[in-house]
């Protein structure tokens, strides 16, 4: 096999090597304001361990996809037929000292700006005519938004940085930089090859408030492509509006990233990304049955194997998705806010309390409880490396899962509280065997749990204190249920989503319907489709009645390139394949909106009256500025009422 890189960049050098519920009790440490902190450490390229006892505390930000993979076939027709073929529609929507080392790790800290030299931006050089590719492959994001600041990023070519040359990082009011506000010198220290090159530059405390600037890095001349940044509102402010673009999956091997093109010349505020930013394969484990790999998506690890698992295979996929030229444009454009889902470390990962680790159920040692602890350090710090939010961090720590805290709050003013959180680290295992789409009663046991007790109780609380206009959950799989039929002839799908865990969606709905905020909207990716919904107390699942109250919406976005239901079915003759839409949504009334073919990304704007979504979809087939974009649907809800009225 031809290895790549561990950076994605260059030729390799040398062949790299690596290696219930408990926190349901756990004592994380809880802030007033959903804060979180930023976990940076590193493993050597020999897959060894260094420790570290430096640690930066990160400010809280002011304020998610399972794979698709199988087939359907049969000719049954009537309505037992339809009623078997979306069974099997659902089925091929579902994915595809120990402790401590997350805690010995040198993981990246963002720098303060203010902790850096000072440079006079008049005797900085620019080369207008140095190719910034050269030196910086993976141009430059931002993320973290605060009311003063947020945090920026680049990364070095290793070849340029090992000239040891001055880093420089400028903020400006405008795109020609004639107007400059902050200059400072990034020690070449904080750029080392120990962390694969990445800069973090957090620029909290440097800037005014609900403002846009432009940010570059400069180094010996060269200057990356101009990022823009936006801050966030100050927390009691009431802006009149605020426009999003939301995302998620977006498997390199499956299609081209027309919609990000497309997503960067929208007029958003700020992006959203739901989760799967990377896949951890590189053999197209994830994408269309039958589909061809194109020469220019083609991945081979550093380690040699199928999936990631050293922490370079990691740096090397994003490293390489990040090259991309329309995904780039989107993140130089808008101001990042992320969590994840299982693909950036494992497909349908969890943790088993039993033998207090977590579980990959796809990797080769997946159940290896010190190989799936180390793999999972690995894609967390790769994850933290690439991805400049504000996340909790707490090196001292005596547990993983309380050592990096994902989940947080973003306030835009008094118009929108919005909470990101992790589904991933905490969950339980799946109710029933992989594969198995049939009711089981596990699934709504009492102590299965996807949040963990304290970052349950936390979004309880957030929920019932949110006084915002709009309460806005950044959610990784779906709420709502995927059902065929009721009472005991009900069931469920999408076992590794909330069908999986009922009892405690159960408490959840219950406590908007008690304690809820006046508008709740939750933001969901996974699904690989574009979705809207109504969120209930309850919906009349085994033993609790009727449907409850409606309680909220659930807006999906359609995943950018991952391989979606349609893609991977095989319609039964008397079927039109457009007609998986309309099962779904005869056998699930909560649904308003369903659409299973179409790739792309949705714009949600709030205002003081209404939500507005909006899903489009994008052709990942042409990798060209000019994909075919087209609305999907555009869906209002009104103010006060958990309602969705579509818009033609």
């Amino acid at each position: 096999m031809d290895r790549g890189s561990g950076s994605g960049d260059e030729e390799p050098t040398a062949e790299p090597t690596n290696t219930e519920p408990r926190n349901q009790e756990t004592t994380t440490r809880e802030t007033t304001n959903g804060a979180a902190q930023t976990d940076e450490s590193e493993t050597g390229t020999d897959g060894s361990v260094t420790r570290t006892d430096e640690s930066v505390p990160c400010e809280s930000e002011g304020g998610v996809g399972g794979s698709t993979t199988g087939g359907v076939g049969g000719s049954t027709t009537g309505d037992g037929g339809r009623r078997r073929f979306l069974r099997s529609v659902a089925a091929a929507t579902v994915g595809g000292g120990l402790l401590a080392i997350l805690g010995d790790r040198d993981i990246v800290q963002p720098v303060a700006a203010a902790d850096l030299d000072a440079r006079d931006p008049t005797v900085v050089d620019v080369n207008a005519d140095a190719d910034p590719d050269a030196v910086f492959p993976q141009s430059v994001m931002s993320g973290g938004p605060t009311s003063s600041g947020a945090i920026v990023w680049t990364r070095l070519s290793p070849s340029a940085a090992a000239h040891n040359g001055m880093l420089v990082c400028q903020v400006a009011t405008d795109p020609d930089f004639s107007d400059i506000v902050v200059s400072t010198i990034v020690p070449d220290a904080r750029f080392s090859a120990r962390h694969d090159h990445v800069v973090q530059v957090d620029l909290d405390g440097e800037l005014d408030a609900d403002s846009f600037y432009h940010y570059r890095f400069v180094y010996d001349g060269t200057a990356t492509r101009t990022g823009r940044l936006r801050t966030l509102p100050e927390p009691d402010a009431s802006p009149d509006s605020l426009r999003v673009a939301v995302v998620s999956c977006q498997d390199y091997q499956n299609g081209y990233y027309g919609a990000f093109h497309h997503v960067a010349e929208e007029d958003v505020d700020f992006l959203l990304h739901l989760g799967d930013f990377i896949y951890e394969s590189a053999n197209g484990q994830y994408t269309t049955p039958g589909r061809r790999v194109p020469e220019d998506r083609r991945l081979s690890l550093p380690s040699g194997k199928p999936l990631a698992e050293s922490l370079d295979d990691f740096r090397y996929l994003y490293n390489r998705y990040k090259r991309d030229r329309f995904l780039q444009e989107a993140l130089e454009r808008h101001t990042l806010v992320a969590g994840w889902d299982d693909h950036e470390i494992g497909n349908n990962r969890y943790w088993d309390y039993a033998a207090d680790a977590p579980v990959l159920p796809e990797k080769r040692r997946g159940r290896d409880p010190e190989f799936a602890i180390q793999l999972t350090a690995n894609g967390i710090q790769a994850w933290v490396e690439h991805m400049p939010m504000r996340v909790d961090y707490d090196p001292e720590a005596e547990h993983l899962q309380n050592q990096l805290q994902l989940w947080r709050r973003v306030q835009f003013g008094d118009l929108v509280d919005l909470a990101v959180t992790d589904e991933r680290l905490f969950r339980n295992g799946p109710p029933c065997p992989d594969g198995e789409v049939v009711t089981c009663f596990s699934e709504d046991e009492r102590g299965r749990t996807m949040l963990g007790t304290d970052q349950k109780r936390w979004w309880k609380t957030w929920t019932a204190k949110s006084d915002a206009r709009w309460t806005v959950w950044l959610n990784e799989v779906l709420t709502m249920p995927l059902t065929q039929g009721t009472g005991w002839n009900q069931v469920e799908f999408l076992h590794d989503a909330w069908d999986g865990f009922q009892h405690e969606r159960h408490q959840l709905m219950r406590h908007l319907r008690r304690r809820g905020p006046r508008n709740f909207v939750t933001l969901t990716g996974d699904l690989h489709c574009a979705m809207a919904g109504i969120q209930h107390a309850h919906y009349g699942e085994f033993g609790r009645g009727d449907r409850g109250p409606r309680v909220g919406v659930e807006l999906l976005a359609p995943a950018v390139s991952s391989v979606n239901a349609a893609d991977v079915l095989t319609y039964p003759a008397w079927l039109d394949e457009r007609d998986v839409d309309d099962l779904a949504l005869e056998e699930n009334p909560h649904l308003e909106f369903v659409d299973w073919h179409e790739h792309g990304y949705a714009v949600v704007e709030f205002t003081r009256d209404e939500a507005r979504y909006t899903a489009y979809g994008v052709d990942i087939d042409e990798n060209s500025a000019d994909a075919d974009r087209r609305t999907l649907a555009e869906y209002v809800v009104p103010d006060g009422r958990p309602r969705l009225q579509r818009r033609e």
